[in-house]
């Protein structure tokens, strides 16, 4: 089902909800997991994703970081859209992920102490993110093929969330210093991670579209996709079940 719901400023958002049915019923609670979306905005990747958690049994969201009806028709256009939310401390992205974990706890089914993310490219760092923060009842978080890169200034405090980061091994987007950078960052936080390099696999490996973009060093690996999704449904099971 669609869910709207509004940022601390008032911003609108509307992503896909996807749980079992037995829930509508039900006075149970559930596991549940964000899916945050690559670059083009909430696609039909991203909510195939969030159904596939829900056949697994978990509650989960496809969120919308952009705002409602907000996406990108161009590379162009949707760099712009993203870049605004990278620049900086990154507070406004923080605060728009902290609106779609809000809106999944709000809902009757699901376990506010048990929550997971996922996310892809700019959702892979938006997941990390969540984990930075300490987002409130976040448990585990998994970015696949996301950007490294820590909040620019921000102390490596303390992770309560387990992390788990896939990237491809020829992924020229991730340059060696994001990846070095990213074991220092974990590190120094004592966090619970691991990080998987999927041998001769690109950017956006996950993504069966990723070949249409015409893109260099980006392209869509059946194995890695697969190899990563089985992966981080084990991670999940271990961290939220």
């Amino acid at each position: 089902k669609p869910l709207e719901y509004t940022d601390a400023s008032g911003k609108v958002f509307e992503g896909l909800v996807c749980y079992p049915s037995d829930l509508e019923n039900s006075s149970s609670k559930r596991p549940a997991i964000l899916v945050l979306h690559a670059f083009g905005g909430c696609t039909f990747f991203e909510k195939e994703r969030a159904e596939d958690l829900a056949k697994l049994g978990y509650v989960a969201l496809a969120a919308d970081v952009y705002g409602k009806g907000v996406t990108g028709t161009t590379k162009e256009e949707c760099f712009g859209i993203m870049r605004p939310l990278i620049a900086g401390d990154r507070s406004d992205l923080g605060g728009r992920l902290t609106a779609a974990r809000n809106a999944l706890v709000g809902l009757k089914f699901v376990d506010e102490n048990k929550i997971g993310c996922i996310g892809y490219c700019f959702g892979g760092l938006c997941a990390l993110d969540m984990a930075r923060r300490n987002v409130p009842g976040l448990k585990a978080a998994v970015s696949f093929h996301g950007t490294l890169k820590p909040i620019p200034d921000a102390p490596f405090t303390g992770m309560q969330a387990s992390i788990q980061a896939h990237n491809g091994q020829a992924d020229t987007h991730i340059g060696k210093d994001q990846i070095t950078g990213f074991y220092d960052e974990m590190n120094a936080r004592k966090a619970d991670w691991s990080y998987i390099e999927h041998g001769f696999a690109l950017h956006a490996f996950t993504e069966p579209h990723a070949d249409r973009m015409g893109v260099p060093g980006v392209g869509y690996q059946k194995k890695a996709a697969d190899r990563s999704w089985k992966m981080m449904i084990g991670f999940m099971e271990d961290c939220l079940v």
